[in-house]
């Protein structure tokens, strides 16, 4: 990223915090009005997803397993973990569940789109099973 383009980020596309939640731990909540379709809510080009089972999970140390199941989106068997690591974690991977969600994953989980208006210091929401159904990933 240029200075040109972050500056023009900051300006134009600065639209979340994480805070704690009421729902779960931390969650990602808007920081002014977001409106109905916007895509550019978190980082371009995150990458591919990794599908990592229970049973992998499971044998990992404590703290990694912590690690897994605190800050990543799963189905029923998996955990969909970013191909670029753990190391470097983009705000999505702090998006708390809801039956209703406010933003759906679109494009094989490329970008999140909000359903609706999202009003200043409204938590956003996803449902999990919806992105286990699009979101990319290396088997």
């Amino acid at each position: 990223m240029t200075k040109a383009s972050l500056l023009h980020e900051l300006q134009h596309e600065m639209y979340i915090a994480l805070q704690p939640s009421p729902v779960h731990g931390i969650g990602v909540f808007a920081l002014c009005g977001i409106p109905k379709g916007c895509r550019n809510i978190f980082s371009k080009d995150t990458g591919e997803w990794i599908r990592v089972g229970f049973e992998d999970v499971a044998s990992l140390p404590e703290h990694s397993r912590n690690y897994i199941e605190t800050y990543y989106l799963y189905d029923e068997t998996h955990y969909f973990i970013p191909a670029q690591g753990c190391k470097v974690m983009d705000m999505a991977s702090y998006l708390n569940h809801s039956a209703t969600p406010n933003i759906i994953s679109i494009e094989e989980g490329k970008y999140f789109e909000t359903l609706r208006d999202i009003c200043k210091g409204e938590e956003l929401l996803v449902d999990y099973g919806s992105i286990a159904d699009v979101v990319g990933y290396e088997k």
